[in-house]
């Protein structure tokens, strides 16, 4: 069962999510046994960007009813000759469109992510079809949006990028407050089934200014139930939401900070919230050999020298990551302020939109003084050292990814589980 979970999504294609997704996945095999899955089951962009054509993908996993950890790619030291990324596996889609798994039904989503939940591997990364449907959101955990890549050079991608946070959140306060919902067992809320769900539309439509985020949802479900312990659950999901992003295609602090951080800041604390943590893992600089590496199939962060007549088992030296081993997290920018806890969580002072904005450019700041003189390889192997201390368990299970794909009725299971430790 992998340890993480860590989908890549981006609200609109064009923004190199596949190619961050395949160079994210090696890199990080380095460290651990990782599994590639490529969920953009309508166009198969990943095995486009590796050199080995699979004998097996989710053609057999659907229509052969071959086992999915039977559907694993692996390079081969043909074109891993030091074997570097030996521990690197990928799952393509089919070659060619085939409907029912360019659209899944729920039920075999369901049965995907069961199957996702039992790859032997550390870690499992998942190529999201870009955009928002349920092909996406299926795929996306309750507790954070995965990773999310988006560039200075699509604004309209930028602002897709934050909608999928929005629905992400929104999903899960919809099966909270549905039809049928044990939550509805806590005391006094079934009468207030209509009053919440009225709410939740209100905020939800843009075209509605009456309620504009979920912070002024809080105050007005404060003003009609009191001290409710729903309170409690919607600012606890709120609070502990994670936002995680890399900018893409990257050239310069002025221009992704103008043109990609404060759009997407701006759009998340005026029709989401202002109480989520965002965290920048890195960026990608803009380098026209990642689109040649792409036409040819062979990702930036493989090794094009001539095949060796041995493989070495042990992992080189890389001074890069020697290099970020040594700093302090703190640097790196991922340490973040303490919030006060209080009985009153709506009382909660908001964090205002420009707080949010001079941290993340702090934080850009920071990272560009440190590592502005790094190539491509050099990005890659920054983002995977920031997501792997992420992940690791002083900062908690709900940093980064997910240990599983979780149903609705886990996420129901869940939330009346931390009111019952009240």
């Amino acid at each position: 069962m992998p340890r993480r979970i860590i989908p890549i999504s981006s609200g609109k294609g064009g923004v190199g999510k596949t190619t961050f997704a395949v160079n994210f996945a090696l890199v990080l095999s380095r460290h651990a046994k990782t599994i590639l899955v490529d969920l953009d089951t309508g166009t198969s962009s990943v095995r486009g960007c590796l050199p080995v054509e699979p004998l097996k993908d989710l053609y057999h996993f659907k229509r052969k009813s071959a086992r999915l950890e039977d559907c694993i790619t692996t390079l081969g030291p043909e074109f891993d000759p030091d074997g570097l990324h030996s521990k690197f596996g990928f799952i393509a889609s089919p070659k060619n469109f085939i409907n029912e798994l360019a659209n899944p039904d729920a039920k075999f989503r369901r049965e995907l992510a069961y199957e996702i939940n039992r790859l032997p591997a550390d870690y499992v990364v998942l190529d999201l079809r870009a955009g928002l449907d349920a092909n996406v959101l299926d795929f996306l955990p309750y507790s954070n949006s995965g990773i999310l890549v988006f560039t200075p050079h699509h604004p309209a991608a930028t602002i897709a990028a934050s909608e999928i946070v929005k629905a992400i959140l929104f999903r899960s306060l919809r099966i909270l407050f549905g039809k049928g919902s044990t939550f509805f067992s806590l005391p006094r809320m079934e009468r207030y089934y209509t009053f919440i769900n009225e709410l939740l539309d209100q905020v939800e439509d843009v075209y509605d200014e009456s309620i504009p985020n979920l912070d002024t949802f809080l105050s007005q479900l404060r003003e009609a139930l009191g001290e409710h312990p729903i309170l409690h659950a919607i600012s606890d999901t709120l609070e502990s939401f994670r936002v995680h992003y890399v900018l893409n295609m990257f050239n310069g602090i002025d221009q992704g900070y103008e043109q990609a951080v404060i759009p997407f800041v701006k759009n998340l604390t005026d029709n989401v919230s202002s109480r989520l943590h965002l965290t920048q893992l890195g960026w990608v600089v803009e380098d026209p050999r990642i689109h040649e590496s792409n036409r040819s199939g062979f990702p930036m962060v493989l090794d094009r020298r001539t095949p060796t007549t041995k493989v070495r088992p042990s992992q080189p030296f890389d001074p890069v990551m020697d290099e970020l081993e040594k700093l302090e997290s703190s640097v790196l920018g991922l340490r973040r302020p303490e919030r006060r806890r209080t009985d009153r969580p709506v009382a909660v002072k908001k964090t205002e939109t420009m707080d949010l904005l001079e941290g993340q450019l702090q934080t850009l700041k920071a990272m560009y003084s440190d590592r502005k003189q790094d190539a491509v390889r050099e990005n890659f192997s920054y983002i995977v050292y920031r997501a792997l201390n992420l992940m690791s368990s002083s900062y908690g299970p709900n940093e980064l990814g997910t240990t599983q794909l979780a149903s609705p009725e886990r996420l129901l299971d869940w939330y009346l589980s931390r009111q019952t430790q009240r």
